[in-house]
């Protein structure tokens, strides 16, 4: 990413560098966090990618098809030129397909009264909230027993 700061230019190059090989099939997105061609990372770029991220590899993923969610009974209860907007299945369903945390799907007026925070100050906050409250989830004895089985290799391989 060529942007200086976690902005507009920062979230268009990220999103071309990430969903064009997310959609080819890479399953590895790099760069997250980081700005000025790479020579800077910033905690609120890092947050706000973890989203888009999230949103790439759901929109990678497809849509599942079952009988449940084609719902076909429901397009035969309502029928033409009825609406499915308030149908029961609709809401039921609609929250699954993309779950957000910093981007605000909210109306302006909730907006205004929450403090009308902008992402890069939601990122910030979020950021700021990890780094004094996130506890990392200790390894498990297995993973530690394979790591310490790469590092002595590591180090065998180092003094031959």
């Amino acid at each position: 990413m060529d942007a200086k700061e976690p902005d507009a230019q920062a979230a268009h190059e990220f999103t071309l560098t990430a969903v064009l090989p997310a959609l080819a099939g890479a399953n590895m997105i790099y760069g997250v966090g980081m700005l000025d061609s790479g020579m800077t990372w910033d905690y609120a770029q890092a947050v706000m990618q973890n989203e888009m991220v999230r949103m790439i590899v759901k929109a990678v993923e497809g849509l599942p098809i079952s009988d449940e969610l084609m719902a076909l009974d429901v397009i035969e209860s309502v029928g033409p030129g009825g609406e499915y907007i308030t149908h029961p299945h609709t809401y039921e369903n609609m929250k699954q397909q993309s779950q957000v945390d910093l981007f605000d799907r909210n109306t302006r007026e909730a907006w205004e009264t929450a403090g009308s925070k902008n992402i890069v100050d939601a990122s910030y906050e979020k950021a700021l909230d990890i780094l004094k409250n996130h506890t990392p989830e200790p390894l498990s004895d297995s993973h530690r027993a394979a790591l310490n089985d790469i590092f002595q290799e590591a180090e065998e391989r180092n003094r031959h």
